[in-house]
């Protein structure tokens, strides 16, 4: 279809076209597209179709534009053109598009001869339209004066009701919903439920009348009600195409008996507006959409949040300190209260809100704030990592250098409660909350401390996270508000375009930043199975080698061809230097075997030997009551007297008779203490004994010089002991000592006698 005569509109503005063949007369979709074009503050384009540019059709083309254009030219904004074609079918839904036309109405009598369903613009079609109106229209009168609008509550009566919204009050609209009489109060109960959810949809607030009534079926009850009316319109169903709905049993019953009009509606196909509409219509039940009211004063309150102010930058500022020195410090409690600190979440609910509602002023004054308040939150950062020049990163810093899919979801819920809390005057208590869950001030400050340290890698995965965080909280904002019922008005045609673009936009961000994470999650899950086999092989290989135990093992460094372990064992005797050798090198063969390093790569450990006693399992005796020890006094020997015979004098002058031997007593012997022998202490030989100096440790060799064999590795502070032995050589002065059972040589420079 290409344009011969006349000129189209330049300003992009609501438009309804209407596709006349010449010399054919106008009737009520004229009228309606007339209507609808005043309405909405749009134009009305008439596209006179010629099948050749001939001299004749030309000629009687450019009489039906002037006859257009004479009468109805003060009317509304209009604009008649020539084109021609003659494949109609095909070039017509190119043209509409390279127009930007919004709505198409079209005349049809006869369902072979107009195909619509490849329009992509909104569609009326008419059929039934016998009476002319071109003697009866007046400039201060309009011949539709009522439309009565059948509706169950699908999406293409919606849209209908929508458009017709601004016709009110100068053209009387009523939505009807019809009760089979087969159907009980059930029925009658969900008809009301779905005509108060229609109108409250598109926000009618009175000014279209509902009606619900019983019929025997839906074509009695149409031609029961629409005698009254001027215009029936259907809207088309989703199974079924546009000629088919129009030319059913309903518009035909219509038709025939009630000899009035009827149109059938579709909505225009756009996937994104239409998502939006489906989910915002079918969630209404779980949430509830506010009014008109409550979305202006909610979106005066967003606004007002959105603009950045000087309170704006200094509570970013403050945030961005308190939040640094907390990650510096490793205090989580720190972070929190940066997070309660940080007014970046009210501009990025106020960029969903723009999105939504196309407001091309409102998302770049949202937009700017977010992107100044980032700036300068990084900026405090890179000041507050001049505090940790040269020191490792706190695992505070680390938990946010390493974004995965989870925090996405995260970003994502919180975005949504945040925008709901502030939608909703009852639940602004939960802002805090969502402040805490969303945290976008501690990866900012996360950004510069790491950039000042020379971590670049973890500086851009803390600002990977931020970004996840905003896209994700942007995204999410904009769905509730659609659910919650914004959205720019139909005759908006400019804000349905700037909301299509963003709505696209935003998906795409969303799956970047999707891809992203699961790249990071990928790489970050291939690093924890490599430590977690690292752990494996040292544990296993250090039970083989040295029969020890695994206490801990650190992975220093595993970057730059270099992987650097620190190894604590626990074990009851010393582990060899030649035994620490053979560890390294088995756990780096067979690392190399697994796959995690390859042959270029080296690998270094350090290992720290915790020495233990083990005891047999024991059952401890039960205790029993024992007696103490008391001194008890030990009788000594005594004295025992011994009888001694005594000599009497006899008289010699008589006899005296012969004395008998009598028995004398024995004198008893006295008992001899006899003293128990002491044993005698026997002086436990002294060694004397020294303490290794030198901070990384000596080797123990086999002789005094430094080519000897070395026998044994003397970590710092071991205590030795000193023999006999002593030496110079190689310009050192050699101490034969003994440790653990071994004995070897070391340089006395690095020893330390004990007192």
């Amino acid at each position: 279809m290409e344009l011969v005569e006349g000129r189209l509109p330049e300003k992009p503005a609501w438009s309804a076209m209407i596709a006349l063949a010449p010399n054919q007369p106008l009737a009520k979709s004229w009228q309606l597209a007339m209507a609808l074009a005043r309405a909405h503050e749009g134009e009305v384009i008439v596209a006179i179709v010629i099948s050749e540019d001939t001299p004749t059709q030309r000629t009687n083309a450019r009489k039906t534009a002037q006859h257009i254009e004479e009468s109805y030219g003060k009317q509304c904004q209009l604009f008649t053109i020539i084109v021609t074609d003659a494949a109609y079918q095909t070039g017509l839904p190119a043209f509409i598009k390279k127009v930007d036309v919004d709505l198409l109405l079209d005349e049809i009598g006869d369902p072979i001869h107009h195909n619509l369903n490849n329009i992509t613009c909104g569609v009326v079609a008419i059929r039934g339209d016998a009476v002319r109106t071109e003697e009866t229209q007046t400039e201060d009168s309009y011949q539709i004066k009522r439309i009565l609008v059948p509706t169950s509550g699908g999406p293409n009566s919606v849209y209908a009701l929508d458009a017709l919204l601004l016709l009110t009050p100068e053209i009387e609209i009523k939505a009807l919903y019809i009760v089979p009489e087969i159907l009980g109060e059930n029925e009658k109960a969900l008809g009301q439920h779905r005509l108060k959810q229609t109108l409250d949809y598109i926000d009618a607030n009175g000014r279209i009348k509902s009606e619900l009534i019983v019929a025997a079926n839906i074509t009695e009850g149409i031609k029961e009600v629409a005698r009254d009316y001027d215009l029936v319109i259907i809207g088309a169903s989703l199974e079924s195409s546009i000629d088919k709905v129009l030319f059913g049993n309903i518009p035909d019953a219509v038709v025939r008996e009630s000899r009035i009009p009827v149109a059938v509606v579709r909505q225009p196909k756009n996937r994104v507006s239409n998502f939006f509409g489906r989910v915002s219509f079918q969630l209404q039940n779980i949430l509830p959409r506010l009014n008109l009211t409550e979305r202006t004063e909610v979106y005066v309150r967003i606004r007002r949040g959105a603009r950045p102010t000087i309170d704006f930058y200094i509570l970013i500022a403050l945030a961005a300190i308190i939040a640094g020195l907390g990650l510096l410090v490793n205090s989580g409690a720190v972070v929190i209260g940066a997070m309660l600190v940080a007014p970046l979440m009210s501009p990025m609910i106020g960029s969903g809100l723009a999105i939504i509602l196309g407001d091309t002023r409102f998302l770049r004054l949202a937009l700017g704030a977010v992107v100044r308040g980032v700036g300068l939150a990084i900026a405090v950062g890179l000041i507050v990592g001049l505090f940790n020049l040269g020191k490792p990163l706190t695992p505070e810093l680390l938990a946010r250098t390493e974004p995965t899919l989870i925090d996405l979801a995260i970003a994502w819920f919180s975005g949504m409660a945040g925008a709901y809390a502030l939608s909703k005057s009852n639940a602004a208590g939960a802002l805090p909350g969502v402040a805490i869950a969303a945290a976008l001030v501690p990866p900012l400050a996360t950004v510069g401390i790491t950039f000042t340290d020379g971590y670049y890698r973890e500086s851009l995965g803390a600002l990977l996270l931020f970004i996840t965080n905003f896209v994700a909280i942007s995204s999410a904002t904009a769905f509730v508000f659609v659910v919650l019922g914004f959205r720019p008005t139909p005759s908006q045609k400019a804000r349905k375009e700037v909301r299509a673009k963003s709505a696209q936009v935003a998906a795409i961000s969303m799956v970047v930043v999707a891809l992203l994470l699961i790249g990071t999650s990928y790489f970050l899950n291939a690093q924890r199975a490599k430590g977690t086999r690292i752990h494996e092989v040292v544990e296993l290989k250090l039970l083989e080698v040295a029969n020890a135990e695994l206490e801990n093992l650190e992975i220093v460094d595993f970057t730059d061809d270099n992987l650097k372990l620190d190894i604590i064992a626990r074990s009851s005797k010393a582990i060899l230097f030649n035994q620490v050798q053979e560890l390294q090198e088995q756990i780096g063969t067979q690392l190399l075997d697994d796959g995690i390093i390859n042959e270029k790569d080296k690998i270094s450990l350090t290992m720290t030997v915790i020495r233990t006693t083990e005891l047999d399992p024991l059952v401890p005796p039960t205790a029993t009551p024992t007696a103490t020890a008391t001194n008890t006094a030990t009788p000594g020997p005594t004295a025992t007297y011994t009888l001694t015979p005594t000599y009497t004098p006899t008289n010699t002058t008589a006899p005296t008779a012969t004395p008998l031997p009598t028995d004398t007593p024995t004198a008893v012997p006295s008992p001899t203490i006899t003293l128990t022998p002491e044993p005698t202490l026997t002086p436990t030989p002294e060694f004397d004994t020294a303490v290794v100096t030198y901070p990384l440790g000596l080797n123990l060799r086999a002789e005094p010089n430094i080519t000897a064999t070395i026998v044994s590795f003397l970590p710092p502070d071991s205590v030795v002991i000193l023999l006999n032995g002593t030496a110079v050589a190689d310009n050192l002065s050699w101490q034969e000592i003994e440790f653990n059972g071994q004995t070897g040589w070391v340089s006395s420079e690095f020893l330390e006698a004990n007192n």
